[in-house]
This record gives C-alpha cells, sequence and structure tokens, in this order.
C-alpha cells in the first residue's frame, strides 16, 4: 500500500510539472498571439512611424517565438481580456489609439516578463527554459521602447 501510495504522488508530480510545462507554453503562446494580433492591427491603424517600427519588431519577435515552442505564430486563441483589449482597439479612433496601443502592450509585455522569469526559475523543459531565457532580453528590450512611445503618446 505505502509502495502504490509513493506511485501515485510520482504519478502526481509528473503529472504538475507536465501541467506546468504545458502552461507555460500556452500562455506565452496567448500573449504572444495577443503582442501579434494587436500589433498587426496597429500597422493598420497609427501614422506614428515609432508605433509602425515598434509593431514591425513585435511581430518578428512573436514568429520567432512560436517557432522556437514547435507552434505556428497565432495558433491558439485570445484570453478573453486580450480579446476584449482586442476588440477596443479595433473601435479606437485613430488618436487615442497609439496610446491605448502603447498601454495594452506594455501590460502584455509585463505580464511576459513575470511569466519567463518564473519559468525560468522553476521550469522543467530545458527548451522551453531555452526559450525564456532568450525571450527576456528582448521583453526588457521592448518594455524600454515602450516606455518612451508612452511618453510621446
Amino acid at each position: 500500500m505505502l509502495a502504490l501510495g509513493g506511485l501515485g504522488l510520482s504519478t502526481l508530480a509528473v503529472q504538475a510539472r507536465t501541467n506546468s510545462q504545458r502552461d507555460f507554453k500556452t500562455a506565452d503562446l496567448m500573449g504572444g498571439a495577443f503582442a501579434m494580433r494587436t500589433s498587426q492591427l496597429a500597422l493598420t491603424r497609427t501614422g506614428n512611424p515609432d508605433v509602425v517600427n515598434f509593431a514591425n519588431a513585435e511581430i518578428a519577435e512573436q514568429v520567432q517565438v512560436a517557432s522556437a515552442l514547435g507552434a505556428a505564430p497565432g495558433s491558439v486563441p485570445l484570453r478573453p481580456d486580450h480579446a476584449t483589449m482586442l476588440q477596443r482597439l479595433q473601435v479606437t479612433p485613430s488618436g487615442p489609439f497609439d496610446r491605448m496601443y502603447v498601454q495594452g502592450q506594455i501590460r502584455g509585455h509585463r505580464e511576459l516578463l513575470a511569466l519567463n522569469n518564473s519559468y525560468l526559475r522553476t521550469g522543467g523543459n530545458p527548451q522551453e527554459q531555452q526559450v525564456a531565457q532568450m525571450s527576456l532580453p528582448v521583453i526588457q528590450r521592448h518594455l524600454a521602447i515602450l516606455s518612451n512611445l508612452r511618453e510621446m503618446a
């Protein structure tokens, strides 16, 4: 009986680790899908060349991250809060669009920063840890760019 109990705990630990790994990949892809879709929208809505440059860089980054995670870019659905934000951006007039886009990108990048930092400390999949390690400096650089864009918007 004790052996079976130990086996059960080991199985639960493996399942928890597997769920954690799947959760990282899914959460990272969901955050990336939001960043990419809102950036694609920004390319059609803004006249600000700095926002255009950022949006293009963001799209390229999300294509790379999705590929590194073995997924197609935008292959996961948006989280409900991200879908709501995208809908709001779609109907926001051009004037306030840039400010709203930048604020959404800042929130999304802060979430991705926390997710990748956490997974780097506790994750068990070496490939996904490598993605997290690769993503951190890019996310930090993007947050610095976004902070400057926020001041201009």
